[in-house]
Parts: structure tokens; sequence; C-alpha cells
């Protein structure tokens, strides 16, 4: 069988690799490569997926000499904000010849993903992209990414499958999808405010315009209690499964989080709420979804449509390139 390595950090390419994997046993060997307490090594705890997992020091030596070892026929790879550890897959993909593919879980900074504007950003491109629905597919194509290709999101087909099984109902409840803006502003633009607000600015627009009984926090991986905590002491910071958070909300609102889109999907009352124009709105909903004041809210529109298997199996994929 072929070897196939996988590498995520952040937890949106986690899922989608990690499901994906799980779909794809008979297609070939999987080695997942991960760094200790990412969020990835905590998916993969959750998933029971422990068997594949191969934990890695993030530095370009020991991970190519794990490669080494393991020697895979594919590598692939999530890309995100946080660090950029997975160019050291990349470099050994090209140094060795190995057909390499990375995963764009969301539809936000495509090219800062790969360094840009950085001079030579091109060099860290991989030998695929690969996107994750229509949409994303359609915006790397625009950018000009070449040799793209969608595969089957198997995360997202999961999540809406376990959705009907859950049965549970929903309460006068906001759901809040915190995101920390203030963090990757700073280390993108090296200026918290650079977008002209935080997550601070719209956590307190929730809290002063929620018309909701209760209001539950859902923290990013990446963000802290203690930033709502300081605002609102009280303030309830979910523990409970997403699918369970979202089932029991009767409006979810959040900046640009992808978990929103999945919301969506499942027909709920979802608001992209970016309150200030210097940063454009990404996640793929109605315009009456989007808005720029809490203040002036009008009629949020519900998924009413079954959503559409779209993507190619990997299988397919690894039996025409393998």
């Amino acid at each position: 069988m072929k070897k196939i390595a996988i590498f995520a950090y952040d937890a949106g390419g986690s899922e989608i690799l990690l499901e994906l994997l799980k779909a794809s046993l008979h297609v070939g060997d999987f080695r997942v490569f991960c760094v200790k307490n990412s969020p990835c090594d905590m998916l993969i705890k959750d998933k029971e997926l422990c068997d594949y997992q191969e934990i890695i020091e993030p530095n370009e030596a020991f991970v190519s000499n794990k490669l080494s070892i393991y020697n895979p026929d594919m590598i692939l790879y999530g890309t995100g904000w946080q660090n950029h550890f997975e160019y050291y897959f990349l470099t050994y993909a090209k140094k060795y010849d190995v057909l390499s593919m990375a995963f764009l879980d969301n539809w936000t900074n495509f090219r800062e993903r790969f360094g840009y504007p950085n001079k030579n950003w091109q060099e860290n491109l991989p030998d695929f992209i690969a996107t994750h629905d229509k949409n994303s597919e359609e915006l790397a194509i625009f950018l000009g990414f070449k040799n793209t290709i969608t595969i089957k999101n198997y995360s997202l087909e999961k999540q809406l499958k376990d959705y009907r099984k859950l049965g549970i109902k929903e309460e006068d409840r906001l759901l809040f999808l915190s995101e920390p803006t203030a963090k990757v502003a700073k280390k993108s633009f090296g200026d918290e405010n650079y977008w002209g607000f935080t997550e601070k600015d719209v956590f307190k627009s929730v809290l002063k315009f929620s018309t909701c009984k209760d209001i539950i926090v859902r923290l990013h991986p990446s963000d802290e209690a203690e930033v709502y905590k300081k605002i609102a002491p009280n303030i309830t910071i979910s523990s409970d499964k997403l699918l369970e958070d979202i089932a029991r909300a009767k409006v979810i609102i959040g900046i640009d989080s992808s978990v929103l889109y999945l919301a969506f999907l499942l027909g709920k009352r979802v608001i992209s709420y970016i309150p200030s124009r210097n940063r454009d709105f990404y996640v793929p909903l109605p315009k009456t979804n989007q808005v720029r004041s809490l203040k002036i809210v009008g009629i949020i529109e519900k998924n009413h449509q079954a959503e559409k298997s779209f993507g190619i199996d990997f299988a397919l994929f690894v039996k025409g390139k393998l």
C-alpha cells in the first residue's frame, strides 16, 4: 500500500485531514505527524486515532529524519496562521520528489498561508492545492493558484450526518464563536487593531444587543477564556461538543468563523459580524447574514436546502496520481 504522511497544526486543517484519513483507510498506510499538545494532537485523541500518530519536534532536521524513516509516497498538510511548520514537510517533499498537497480549510488568507506578500512566496507552493467546496475552489482559481483540486469534505459530511442523530431541542440561547482577531492581526500585520476592531469589541456588542436569555461563548482553539471573563466575569464558556452547542442555540454569532457556515447548513440563524470595512466577509453566507452593526440586524436567512456533496473522492485522486 502507498504510504501517506499527514501533518496539521490548526484545528480546521486537522479536522478535514483526520476525517479524510478515517474515510480512506483502504487507500494506503497513513501516518499523522503532529506537535504535542497542538490542536491536531487534541483532535487525534478525541477521534481515537492515536495508532496513526507520530509526535514530532517542530524543527526541520527532526521532521526530515522522521519522514526519511517513514519514506512516504505522498505528503498532505494543513495550512494556517499560527506557524508554518508545514514548510518542513514541503521542503522534504521537494528534496526527495514526493507528491505534496496543501489543504485550505477556510475561505480566508489563501496566499498569506504560503508566505505572501514576502518575496518568492510562490516557492512555498506544493504540487497540489486542495480546496474543500465550490466557493473555496473558485476563490483559489481566481487568485491564480495552479493545480487546484477539490477533495470531498469528509469532515463536513460526517458533521451533517451526526447532527441529524442528536435530537437536542433549541433553547433561548445565543452562541458566540470566539476568534483571536487581535492575535492574528498582531502576528500578520504588527498591529492588534489592524482591522479597526478586536474580538473584545465584537463581544461587547454581542452582550449589548443580544435579546436571548443566555449567552454562551465557544472558544476558538487558539483563544483564551480570560479575554471574555474580564469583560463579563459570569459568562459561560462552553465545554460541550460543537454540534451540541449549535443544536441548542437560537442564534449563532461570530466574526468570520467557518463554524458559521456549518451552522447555516444545519438550518440555524447565523450572523457574521465584522464592525469595520477594513475587513471583508469571506464565509459564504447570504448578504443579509453579514452585518457591520448589530443595531440594524434585519431578517436572518436560514438554509432550507440539503447540502450536496462536492469534490472528488480521495481514493480516486490517489489511484490517478500514485
